[in-house]
């Protein structure tokens, strides 16, 4: 079956990716928001439900928990010591680096390597990462094993790089605490990954996709939970994070594993939309945006995943679905 596509003129002046901002005013009236910085980005959670005090120090918490186990910049977090562990030996790490190691090999799996987090010695080469002056020569990719006691054993001596899946779990576990404290109906962003969840105002929540080139908000698109249940929308694209070579050539940030050079994706742009797991969003939004158009669209058919792609085809700009899109009831 072809991906049904949509055309649109309105994106004609469209030069770069995507990014998720909130929709509508809807969206925050008779609410309550806070929000900060954090990995290099920012961090916000708005629900109709009252958030106290404490509710926000402990929202904290979890973010700068997340940061000591995945951080590139803190030469102390968990994942740059295991990065100078030697090789073959079990190494013992925290549940929350478990579960992100496992999400992250199951989707190195379902987009056949095109996602890989072992690129930190390249993408530190490159400059969007820290060396902390070590040696940065990356050797051939070798999967790592995880036990079922909380071990890791690395097979190569390469870095784990883990900036495209680390935000999506920490939105994931600030879901899963204000669910476990009696408020569903909430929406968290961290740097554009997002979780919807329950109602604003008894309404669903309005989720805009931007054209980057407006310089006020501009939806192109619109997601929304109608349904009421949860939904994670994680994007990805080169127009933000990228560097300008001698040449003013430009060098993304995202690495293609089977070139370990920069991506130069047919897709301007990706959404992943995911009903379990802002974890498993963030880190495929990453995988399709290396694999590009029009692969991308069979590799979310054949694992029934919602993906929507902006892309440009014959002069035209267009918004491109996966199959599973369609069921989400937007």
């Amino acid at each position: 079956m072809i991906p049904r596509k949509l055309s649109s003129k309105l994106l004609a002046l469209l030069v770069g990716g995507i990014c998720v901002y909130i929709a509508y005013t809807s969206n925050t009236n008779n609410s309550y928001s806070i929000g900060g910085s954090a990995y290099g980005t920012y961090w916000s959670v708005t629900s109709s439900n009252f958030i106290a005090d404490h509710h926000e120090k402990n929202i904290i918490k979890i973010i700068n928990k997340v940061d000591m186990v995945a951080s590139n910049y803190k030469p102390d977090s968990e994942i740059a010591l295991v990065n100078q562990k030697p090789i073959s030996e079990p190494i013992s790490i925290s549940a929350d680096l478990y579960n992100i190691l496992e999400i992250a090999q199951n989707v190195h799996k379902i987009s056949d390597g095109f996602y890989d987090i072992t690129l930190g010695k390249v993408s530190s080469g490159l400059g969007f990462a820290p060396s902390f002056e070590k040696d940065v020569t990356q050797d051939s990719f070798k999967d790592y094993s995880l036990l079922n006691n909380s071990k890791l054993i690395k097979s190569s001596l390469n870095w784990f790089d883990l900036s495209s899946i680390a935000k999506g779990y920490a939105v994931q576990l600030i879901h899963e605490y204000l669910m476990l404290n009696n408020m569903p109906n909430h929406l968290i962003d961290i740097g554009g990954e997002l979780i919807i969840n329950g109602t604003i105002n008894n309404q669903p929540w309005k989720v805009g996709i931007q054209n980057p080139s407006a310089l006020t908000d501009n939806a192109i698109y619109v997601i929304q939970n109608n349904s009421k249940d949860f939904l994670s929308i994680a994007t990805s694209g080169e127009y933000r994070n990228f560097k300008l070579d001698s040449n003013n050539n430009k060098i993304s940030h995202t690495i293609n594993p089977k070139t370990l050079s920069s991506i130069k994706s047919k897709a301007l742009s990706v959404t992943v939309v995911h009903k379990r797991s802002a974890t498993y969003a963030d880190a495929l939004a990453t995988a399709f945006n290396v694999i590009g158009y029009p692969e991308s669209i069979d590799y979310a058919n054949n694992n029934n995943i919602a993906l929507m792609l902006v892309t440009e085809i014959d002069g035209e700009y267009e918004l491109i679905f996966s199959n599973e899109w369609y069921n989400l009831g937007l």
